[in-house]
């Protein structure tokens, strides 16, 4: 009886029989997933943030590959063992990521499947498994797949000891509990507390016993008191902080935090879920209908994975002390939507299997919106496999061994202010060897010796779009990439490679090469190939010339302009000139 109780209070009922057929749109489902992960792994580069988080990991010292990310240590743990396994590759070293995707959605396969909701369940993992987000972050050497993955984990095993009352499955839970945190921090303690709240009111309503409910409270309030607590103060030892919980911050930060969500957030989503307008009726459709919100109420484990992306992007944009022009709200965070809303598409997709009492027309009406939901989104998904969202430094580090004379002296920047990070050519150390010279040239004016005495000249500029983020979303630079005395040899991914008119050598050469593409740059977007030109001449001996470079600098530029140029060499120690 116990069982039975726990079945009605905690899940929905079977929707309808069970088909023969049922499970095999399951198991399509998963496939499909599996293939499209595996697909987003092999096409898409490897951008800067997965190249640090993996430069560890060839490290026999266990020490420096779980301190040496900034993360949790469970995930840089699994990748070192699996780089130690089978070495370095696209696929290889973003197994773990690939595996915790397919993982995610085998187990919720088996969640939907055993609360006997039917092709509705089946439809709605097919949503999920051709998500844009979960295709491209299941593809992805950062942890974010594996915590969503242990997190659904929890899920199933609570769900279990509810319903079967094993201790295996209660086990399984503590074991994904405690995990999740050495995985990931801020979405898995809100999931925990949320889901430790949850069991609690059930328990006080009435709708579980406490001899249920209770070792599901207790569970995620030992994992967050024995596991939580210690990671979050050892992780905020390493790094900035980047909470500030005090009133009068959050008072402060509360316009543009708004102005964010509105004018950054939701146009992010929106192009990362199916169209708009679908992923916002979905969620209305979902809270309004009486019975899929009954529906939902039933699945005790929607709010604990709603709740853990929801209340993260809330802190984000009201705690975070830094402007969201420096560090925005990324996309790869709004993977923890997708369980969520999955769960919605399902409840209302069963319940509209079910409604007997609603029209015909109402039915095929609903329906086709729910199709739309699913199709909706596939543009998003061929775009991840098809497009890189990141500058490809392999094919850079090709094409500057295979199409450049081995003497050759590249200088590689992009079009971005000086004070703002600049990306950093990263194809070196895994893609190519020393030759030919790279010189990146946000450091060239602090190590001008670096540059070689002889050797032509060439200028290898990113797109600004990527200048300031890895993946490529930032406004364009007001530049329109035209350099007087120079053209351009070959644009690829998103690069472009630039060669002299005529012969330009040598440190004279690179001299003369930056100080055009200052003049092209401008004050602005243009100050550190001057400040690098002047540091050339210093080494020169030419002290006079490098003096007068920058006083020109200082005089074309605005004000504002020049005292921000001044403000940032002096903090970057580009060289004094006076």
């Amino acid at each position: 009886m116990a069982s039975i109780t726990t079945q009605q209070s905690t899940a929905s009922p079977p929707a309808e029989p069970r088909r023969v057929l049922d499970p095999w749109w399951y198991v399509g489902a998963v496939v499909m997933g599996a293939v499209l992960c595996v697909l987003a792994a092999l096409n898409q580069p490897f951008n800067q943030n997965e190249l640090k988080q993996m430069r560890p990991y060839g490290s026999n010292d266990l020490s420096k590959i779980t301190s040496g990310t900034r993360q949790p240590p469970l995930d840089p743990l699994l990748g070192s063992l699996v780089q130690h396994l089978l070495g370095e590759g696209q696929l290889r070293q973003r197994l773990v990521s690939v595996l915790a995707g397919i993982g995610m959605l085998v187990v919720m396969g088996l969640l939907l499947y055993r609360l006997g909701v039917g092709l509705a369940g089946a439809f709605g993992l097919w949503v999920m498994a051709t998500a844009p987000l979960l295709v491209r972050y299941s593809a992805y050497t950062r942890p974010y797949a594996l915590p969503l993955f242990l997190s659904v984990l929890f899920v199933y095993a609570a769900q279990r000891w509810l319903d079967d009352r094993s201790k295996g499955w209660l086990a399984l839970a503590a074991l994904a509990a405690a995990a999740v945190l050495l995985s990931r921090v801020p979405e898995p303690t809100i999931f925990l507390a949320t889901t430790a709240a949850t069991f609690a009111w059930m328990a006080w309503r009435g709708r579980l016993a406490w001899s249920q409910a209770g070792p599901l409270v207790a569970i995620p309030v030992g994992a967050l008191a024995l596991v939580g607590y210690p990671m979050y103060r050892s992780l905020a030892g390493q790094s900035e902080n980047i909470w500030d919980p005090s009133p009068s911050g959050v008072i402060d930060r509360f316009p543009g935090g708004v102005h964010e969500i509105l004018t950054g957030l939701l146009p992010l989503l929106s192009t990362w879920m199916p169209w708009w307008p679908l992923t916002a009726l979905v969620i209305i459709a979902s809270l309004v209908i009486p019975d899929v919100r009954r529906r939902l109420l039933r699945w005790w484990f929607v709010w604990p994975l709603l709740a853990a992306p929801v209340v993260f992007v809330l802190a984000y944009h009201f705690l975070n002390p830094f402007p969201f022009d420096i560090r925005p709200y990324r996309p790869r965070m709004a993977m923890f939507f997708v369980p969520g809303i999955g769960l919605m598409v399902v409840a209302l997709a069963s319940t509209v299997a079910e409604a007997s009492a609603w029209s015909r027309r109402a039915r095929i009406g609903v329906a086709a919106f729910l199709a739309a939901t699913l199709v909706g989104q596939l543009p998003g998904t061929a775009s991840v496999l098809l497009e890189n969202e990141a500058a490809d430094f392999e094919q850079a580090a090709y094409v500057l061994t295979h199409e450049l004379p081995s003497d050759a002296i590249v200088l590689y920047d992009t079009a971005s202010p000086i004070g703002r990070w600049h990306q950093p050519f990263t194809a070196k150390i895994r893609y190519m060897g020393r030759k030919p010279y790279v010189g990146q040239v946000s450091k060239l004016a602090t190590a001008p010796q670096s540059v070689p005495e002889n050797g032509p000249v060439y200028l290898l500029f990113l797109d600004s779009e990527c200048a300031f983020s890895v993946v490529c979303d930032e406004p364009p630079a007001p530049w329109d990439g035209q350099v007087a005395g120079w053209r351009v040899a070959k644009r690829f991914d998103k690069f472009t490679l630039y060669e002299p008119d005529h012969s330009v050598t040598g440190r004279a050469g690179a001299i003369h090469a930056l100080r055009d593409f200052a003049a092209s740059l401008g004050p602005d977007y243009g100050a550190l190939e001057t400040f690098s030109a002047a540091a050339l001449l210093k080494l020169q001996g030419r002290r006079d010339a490098a003096r007068q470079l920058i006083k020109q600098l200082y005089a074309a530029a605005s004000p504002d302009v020049a005292d921000r140029i001044r403000r940032n060499a002096e903090a970057d120690g580009l060289g004094s000139f006076d």
